[in-house]
């Protein structure tokens, strides 16, 4: 079963909440709540499924190299038990959490009027204005571009709000993160330099601020592939931050739990094989060591790619 936190940790990192607009001939629109997640590993989304519900689907690839991606969606009533068991621990996507409770409190209390042939009649002018201005509000939270922060700058972690959980955040980076080891070259040091790497990103600053308070890391500037999109921020761990973070963390991780395992076994390696100075510099390794990081480094970042070959190791 997946935790309720672990969830609201991977929609903030991958989901959409939204409404549909659904396009009737001769009749009024209608609207619908959708929620739905994205993830190139099925297994993770049908546990989540077998937890909650949903209908699974595939998303075509916007390269034909990378793994196939899934989405699990929920639509309705479905959508509308979902986001109001997450919508506590919501930080990132609080706000579309609560336009779409209250979208869903008003058709609750609405009725709806059928034909003869069991169809809906059309809904009057002052609902379908709201309706669609709601529909609306929502489409902009959801915006890549700079537009959406504008309108609704509001803070993503609230006084009151529940503090940052190890599922929360196992969630996040389970569906945002990143877990790698770098290869670096030193001009004083004749092999190379292993480090490890845990990320994070996210466009909404505080909700980075809020993991950092409670686990550590650095806060950098991320910019935006796109010019029209909003700007980005990544917490970033390394070295030394990382095992206390996995000691935490790892236990609810599922996505990336072979990643935190080749991670320890790195942290490990390290503790074991310490490098000593050369004057100034990083003595050299012995060959042997490189070996084994590099090959650390090689199984982590096979299962790190979108291409398919990725798949090998899984």
């Amino acid at each position: 079963m997946v935790p309720v936190e672990y969830l609201a940790g991977f929609v903030d990192g991958e989901g959409y909440l939204g409404l549909a607009r659904i396009r009737r001939r001769h009749r009024s629109t209608e609207y619908c709540l959708r929620l739905s997640i994205y993830n190139t590993d099925r297994m993770i989304l049908e546990e989540i499924k077998r937890t909650t519900g949903g209908t699974m689907s595939v998303v075509g690839q916007r390269r034909p190299s990378w793994k196939p991606s899934y989405a699990l969606i929920w639509t309705n009533a479905a959508a509308a038990r979902v986001v109001r068991k997450i919508k506590p621990f919501l930080l990132v996507k609080s706000e579309q959490g609560k336009a779409l409770l209250a979208f869903d409190q008003r058709i609750r209390a609405g009725r709806r009027v059928r034909d003869t042939a069991g169809r809906l009649l059309p809904l009057d002018r002052q609902e379908v204005r709201f309706r669609h201005a709601l529909y609306n509000r929502v489409k902009r939270m959801n915006r890549r571009g700079s537009e959406g922060q504008r309108n609704f700058p509001t803070k993503a972690v609230s006084r009151g709000q529940p503090k940052v959980s190890a599922r929360y955040v196992a969630g996040f980076i389970d569906a945002e993160g990143s877990l790698m080891i770098t290869r670096t070259t030193v001009a004083d040091c004749r092999t190379p330099q292993y480090h490890p790497r845990v990320t994070a990103a996210n466009t909404q600053r505080d909700v980075l601020e809020a993991i950092q308070s409670r686990f550590g890391g650095i806060i950098a500037n991320q910019p935006a592939r796109n010019a029209a999109w909003k700007h980005a921020y990544q917490l970033v761990w390394t070295d030394g931050m990382i095992e206390s973070l996995l000691m935490r963390v790892q236990p609810h991780l599922r996505v990336k739990a072979k990643q935190a395992r080749i991670l320890n076994e790195f942290i490990r390696h390290r503790q074991r094989t310490k490098q000593g100075r050369n004057g100034r510099g990083f003595a050299t390794l012995p060959a042997e060591v490189v070996t084994v990081r590099e090959r650390l480094r090689r199984e982590i970042r096979a299962l790190n790619r979108r291409g398919s070959r990725g798949l090998v190791l899984e």
